[in-house]
């Protein structure tokens, strides 16, 4: 009899156990679902931060203004074209200096060639006006590519070159002069040995125009930037094409 309860007492344990009538690890509930928010936040974002904005520059419509009272008149005797000047500007000429060889005309030693070339141009081919602590060169069309005479700038030294431009309007028409501002290695760098500008404006028919800081000592770039740049760009705006 006593057998029979042990046995009866295992049974029970083991349906308890079965069915979950005993003690069990507690569940726990799922988490309800919550659908994401399209609500539009309440917080303002930050403002990016704001990009320049070249300023494009304005090319005037109607006809330059003519030179300043009292400006001088340079007429070239051989290709005939022209610029005004002020009176205090030293201007410059010089012609042949040489000739590439494959130009050498048969039957012609090299210095009846060059006797030729400086009878023909005579000091007309490089045309210089040397202001304040800047320069504008003139080489005329005949001289394309410096073919005769050097007549602009032709090394830069070590340092950086920053590209630039300037319109400018030349007898009605707008046209664009490129070059750099260059800065060297010397520091400070703020004289215009160390820092300057050169720039190129090639018009259709090979006239070549540069104009940029001279290497002045003494003189700064902010002072050419400020007062002899802003006449080179008149001298330049008065040139007046050959016919």
């Amino acid at each position: 009899m006593k057998n029979k309860w042990i046995i009866l007492g295992i049974a029970l344990t083991i349906g308890a156990a079965v069915f979950g009538c005993g003690p069990t690890t507690p569940t726990v509930p799922p988490t309800a679902f919550v659908p994401p928010s399209t609500s539009v936040p309440t917080t303002v974002p930050e403002a990016p931060t704001a990009v320049p904005t070249a300023i494009p520059t304005e090319v005037p419509t109607t006809e330059p203004e003519g030179p300043p009272t009292g400006w001088l008149l340079y007429t070239n005797s051989y290709f005939g074209y022209q610029f005004y000047y002020p009176p205090e500007a030293t201007i410059s000429e010089s012609g042949v200096d040489g000739y590439p060889t494959e130009e050498l005309p048969e039957g012609k030693t090299p210095s009846e060639y060059m006797a030729e070339l400086q009878a023909l141009y005579g000091d007309t081919l490089c045309v210089s006006v040397s202001y304040g602590s800047g320069y504008v060169n003139f080489s005329a069309p005949a001289n394309a590519g410096f073919r005769y005479a050097l007549c602009g700038r032709t090394g830069v030294g070590v340092g950086t070159m920053t590209n630039k431009s300037d319109t400018i309007v030349i007898a009605g028409t707008s046209y664009t002069a490129t070059g750099f501002e260059f800065v060297g290695t010397d520091v400070p760098c703020d004289l215009l040995p160390c820092h300057n500008e050169t720039m190129v404006l090639l018009l259709p028919d090979d006239t070549r125009i540069e104009y940029g800081a001279a290497p002045v000592d003494g003189v700064t770039y902010a002072d050419y930037l400020a007062a002899t740049r802003p006449v080179l760009l008149q001298i330049v705006s008065t040139f007046i094409p050959g016919p």
